[in-house]
């Protein structure tokens, strides 16, 4: 039925800590979460490779209204994957042999490295989409038919697991097999239920 399995990283391949910066840093009274900002303009223009490491954390920490430096700011950040999921890399190696399997994720500057050289993702997909180098993110619709359109695949024999309800929503909308998942357990759950695995 599948031709392709397009992987989220976030929370669906990769371990997320438990926020991108610590959370004391920020002031409750503040106006704008952790969470908020980042799917707000800045956060999408940095993940979309249009602005630098350094000016995200610049305009995170005004956003913010942090009193850590910039380069506390980005350490963090970059910290904030913490691995593969244990038991996903012999289902990956598994769907391989029948699967055409690859990666839409939106990252950045500072994670991506740590993805592909610390925790070796590329050994795992056929072909990996990530949202700074295509200058494009998720929910956008472009992101997907750019996939759609490398992988010469119709959106009806692509299968999608994100953890992100608004992702899963601009798939759909473009036909594409889409499951809202978190966590290793969703996404081996998932598969089972789909017949791929």
């Amino acid at each position: 039925m599948f031709e392709v399995i397009l992987f989220d990283l976030g929370r669906v391949v990769v371990e997320l800590g438990d926020s991108p910066i610590p959370k004391c840093w920020v002031n409750t009274e503040n106006s704008m979460s952790i969470e908020a900002c980042f799917s707000s303009e800045t956060g999408q223009n940095f993940e979309k490779g249009d602005i630098s490491a350094l000016e995200f954390a610049t305009q995170f920490k005004d956003q913010l209204g942090l009193k850590q430096s910039t380069a506390e700011i980005i350490d963090a950040f970059t910290a904030w994957p913490t691995g593969v999921f244990p038991n996903l890399p012999e289902v990956l190696n598994t769907l391989r042999s029948q699967y055409h399997l690859a990666v839409l994720s939106n990252t950045n500057e500072l994670h991506f490295p740590r993805l592909i050289e610390e925790f070796g993702i590329a050994e795992y997909f056929d072909t990996i989409f990530v949202s700074h180098h295509m200058h494009k993110a998720k929910p956008e619709l472009a992101a997907f038919e750019h996939v759609l359109e490398v992988l010469k695949v119709m959106p009806e024999k692509v299968l999608f697991l994100d953890d992100n309800q608004q992702n899963i929503e601009a798939a759909l909308s473009l036909g594409i097999n889409s499951v809202q998942v978190c966590g290793e357990e969703q996404v081996i759950q998932t598969l089972k239920d789909k017949g791929v695995l």
